[in-house]
């Protein structure tokens, strides 16, 4: 029996603890839990986590990590490149994940998201819940119960949820006409509640609502209670710009609850195609459809159905076990157990290290670029080079310190510990340096190369454009390519829509602020985005300097 050590959930019993607590359930009797340095495999419910576990011990065991989000976000992600390197086998919760990690090289199995069939089921009674949560009973009732901002930060809309594109299609379904009523729930509500005062909607928060400071540890629900909101309401909404999920899906679609959902993760492979919206002008249209003749209740029987069929406990053993049962046949390294005391020596003094400092910028950086052959490669090697200024950090000569800063390399032989290379689109593959972690403008990018051969770890590094094309009218991306992730960028940071081809990775740029046309026709998207342009313009989300120098400390921390 293999000997596995589990990392922990997120401790407060949201979605990452129940998601340790279905694996662990789900392999009661087939592994043996054990501390890390005793283990066979590390199994991690949350891949970040695994930074909790010693460096040597991560180098003997198995590494299985689950992704709550898809590859594709996480590739944005600083850490992702460690990520790459320790992780022997991803577990992808979604058909969209499976592809991501499949597009990006990395080894990975498909076991779907489920959640508990005896938690989430339908309720008769509406009438009764409604009366129990102070909903009017004859409302049209619209639910969303994501968190809508950050712990840090309860005023700024959480960019993955994007709230303020619910708020667009509350707004515009209110200026039709329609009569709703909006229920939401959850901790962290505080922005989208202030949105909907200020507009007249009217609106009922399942919590304690007097709270102004964060309400995390206070308004999570149950998922008993959970329940009874999905079947008090008629429709739930997923707005999200990017899902690993969302569990809600799985939820509503087991309690019987319509949902509307922006075309990602989970709802992809358990929504039929009525219940997915690609635009805020689709969204209204789709539930005026449904509060006039409840257009949407032709899918639930389908979603039920492949919720019951591929999303419960009982799938998520089964996926598990088969990993294990052919586990020591798919191994690529050997786990090598250590001595006890060793073991324990290991990872007491990571976890100490980890406590007692913070990790900081090194003093020195070597820079590795020469000026004058790429014209956008020398702005962003400026930006960077003035966010390490800035930061405190000495810009020194190739081999002149551990960390070294590539561009354009001047030099191929230097010894430095950690090299970061930043690249631009069409960057010469013979230009790339072995070792280095190779840093792109946007995930389409990443694609570029990993389809060119490049086998490192790649993360996307956020660009500052400093030429923000200021035209009026949407900016469209020619058919099939690949090579414009820079002109995106500077269009978005001067406020166009941006019209792209379909299947290409340029929505993780985009996201809601332009759209999306098939084949090689692109005039009726760019009409419609058009025709929209102001919405559009208002969904529009480019780095800032912030986002840049946070991704710096991130990467070059030590």
């Amino acid at each position: 029996m293999l000997k596995v050590h589990f990392t922990p959930g997120d401790g407060k019993g949201w979605a990452l603890d129940e998601d340790l607590r279905q694996i662990q359930v789900s392999l009661n009797g087939w592994v043996k839990a054990c501390a890390a340095w005793e283990a066979d495999v590390i199994h991690a419910p949350f891949w970040q986590n695994l930074e909790m576990v010693a460096p040597e011990l991560l180098e003997r065991a198995f590494v299985i990590a689950h992704a709550d989000n898809p590859p594709f976000f996480y590739v944005k992600q600083p850490e992702f490149a460690w990520g790459q390197r320790v992780v022997d086998l991803w577990i992808a919760r979604s058909r969209e994940a499976h592809e991501q990690f499949q597009a990006l090289g990395l080894p990975v199995e498909h076991i779907p998201y489920t959640i508990d069939a005896e938690t989430f089921f339908p309720i008769s009674d509406k009438a009764g819940l409604r009366r129990e949560f102070g909903i009017p009973e004859g409302a049209y009732v619209i639910a969303n119960f994501h968190r809508d901002t950050e712990g840090s930060d309860l005023l700024t809309p959480k960019l993955q949820k994007a709230p303020e594109l619910l708020v667009t299609i509350l707004r515009r379904l209110r200026d039709t006409g329609d009569s709703f009523h909006v229920l939401l729930a959850g901790p962290r509500r505080h922005w989208i509640r202030g949105q909907l005062r200020e507009l007249g909607i009217p609106a009922t928060f399942v919590g304690e609502a007097g709270i102004e400071g964060d309400d995390f540890g206070i308004n999570i629900l149950t998922r008993e209670k959970l329940n009874r909101l999905y079947n008090a309401s008629d429709l739930y909404v997923v707005p999200s710009r990017w899902e690993g999920g969302p569990q809600s899906v799985m939820e509503a679609a087991a309690s019987r609850c319509k949902v509307l959902s922006v075309p990602l993760g989970l709802a992809r492979d358990i929504l039929d195609s009525d219940s997915l919206f690609r635009s805020v002008g689709e969204a209204v249209k789709k539930i005026r459809g449904d509060i006039e003749t409840r257009r949407l209740d032709r899918t639930l029987d389908g979603q039920f159905s492949r919720w019951q069929a591929s999303h419960t406990t009982e799938t998520m053993a089964s996926g598990l076990r088969e990993i294990y049962e052919y586990l020591p046949k798919r191994v690529s390294k050997p786990a090598r157990r250590v001595l006890r005391l060793r073991g324990m020596f290991l990872q007491g003094r990571h976890t100490l290290r980890r406590r007692m400092g913070r990790r900081k910028l090194p003093a020195d950086v070597g820079w590795n670029h020469l000026s004058g052959r790429s014209e956008r490669l020398d702005e962003i090697m400026n930006q960077l080079h003035h966010i390490l200024v800035r930061n405190g950090v000495r810009v020194v000569g190739v081999g002149e310190a551990n960390v070294e800063i590539i561009g354009w390399p001047l030099r191929s032989d230097s010894a430095a510990k950690k090299k970061f290379q930043w690249v631009v689109p069409n960057f010469p593959r013979e230009l790339i340096l072995p070792g280095a972690t190779i840093i792109a403008p946007a995930v389409q990018d990443v694609l570029n190369l990993r389809a060119g051969g490049a086998s490192g770890p790649v993360v996307v590094g956020p660009v500052i454009s400093t030429s923000g094309e200021s035209a009026a009218g949407p900016f469209v991306v020619p058919p099939g390519e690949r090579g414009f992730s820079l002109e995106v960028w500077a269009a978005l940071a001067g406020g166009r829509p941006v019209v792209y081809p379909q299947g290409l990775a340029y929505w993780e740029q985009i996201f809601h602020g332009g759209m999306a046309y098939e084949g090689e026709d692109s005039s009726e998207a760019f009409e419609a985005a058009q025709a929209s342009e102001c919405e559009l313009r208002s969904l529009i989300r480019v780095p800032d300097l912030r986002d840049a120098e946070k991704f710096i400390r991130t990467s070059l921390s030590v």
